[in-house]
């Protein structure tokens, strides 16, 4: 049988490369939103759904129960208002992620995927604020993020490469992604759902490009569109009973000069 995945925030660019990727691979890909376009190629099914909207909800709840839904990938987030550089928390995004946890749990969702955020874990390194602090990223980071530098810490001192577990949010966008980071633990932990991930993601992009004007840093954030959709597409397959339970990782691929551990009990090593 087909697996199924329905992804909230279909309309955004991580969303429509996860369900490009799983469309590809032959998965049934429900894509919800706000403002998605019914003629979207990314996915199988689409529906409008306005996660703050009581009446949505009960049809969202409907929908994963009528497809029989494998799992949810939650990435709605209303950026404009909260991301790492607008130094304020928007009160709905965290609303709408209740909603969808709930609603999740009692469609019998067994796999709860969250996207949070690499935000969540780089408070000390400035280079990837808003201001592109460079000068205020602490060594040994900053040697490895230089594009200057032939430092490279995945090799050179991978004992200090981010652990994707630590808290030390950059910003408040990363403090909430945090907080749902918690409660998608939590959630497993009592039982709702047998598989819960969360994936801290790094650099996306519309067009799959290692490298952006103006962000000199970014190569090493990096998440390929290939990357993500495997991903993905291994925690669906999951065996439930090797897999069951929490795990959390970032979500950046293994780009030259990364600071992240990137390791995973979801992507092979071939």
């Amino acid at each position: 049988m087909t697996q199924k995945i329905l992804i909230t925030g279909a309309s955004g660019t991580v969303g429509k490369a996860t369900g490009d990727y799983l469309c590809k691979e032959g998965y049934n890909v429900i894509g919800v939103s706000r403002s998605i376009r019914e003629d979207s190629n990314c996915y199988t099914e689409t529906a409008q759904i306005d996660l703050l909207d009581e009446d949505d909800l009960e049809k969202l709840e409907d929908l994963m129960k009528d497809r029989n839904v494998d799992a949810l990938f939650h990435l709605a987030w209303n950026i404009p208002a909260e991301n790492f550089d607008t130094y304020t928390a928007w009160e709905p995004n965290m609303e709408m992620f209740e909603n969808i946890l709930e609603a999740s749990r009692n469609a019998d969702v067994p796999i709860f995927i969250n996207g949070s955020s690499i935000h969540a874990g780089t408070g000390d390194i400035g280079a990837y604020t808003v201001d592109a602090n460079f000068e205020g990223t602490p060594q040994p980071y900053k040697d490895s993020i230089d594009p200057e530098s032939d430092f490279d810490l995945r090799k050179d001192n991978p004992i200090k490469l981010l652990d994707p577990r630590d808290e030390n949010p950059d910003s408040p966008y990363g403090w909430s992604k945090i907080m749902t980071e918690r409660a998608v633990k939590q959630a497993v932990e009592a039982g709702y759902f047998d598989l819960g991930v969360s994936i801290r993601i790094g650099g996306v992009n519309s067009e799959d490009r290692k490298e952006l004007e103006g962000e000199p840093y970014y190569p090493t954030l990096y998440w390929s569109h290939k990357d993500l959709g495997r991903t993905v597409e291994n925690i669906l397959t999951a065996n439930l009973e090797e897999k069951k339970g929490y795990h959390q990782f970032y979500g950046v691929s293994d780009n030259e000069g990364r600071i992240f551990n990137i390791e995973n009990s979801f992507v092979s090593k071939n």
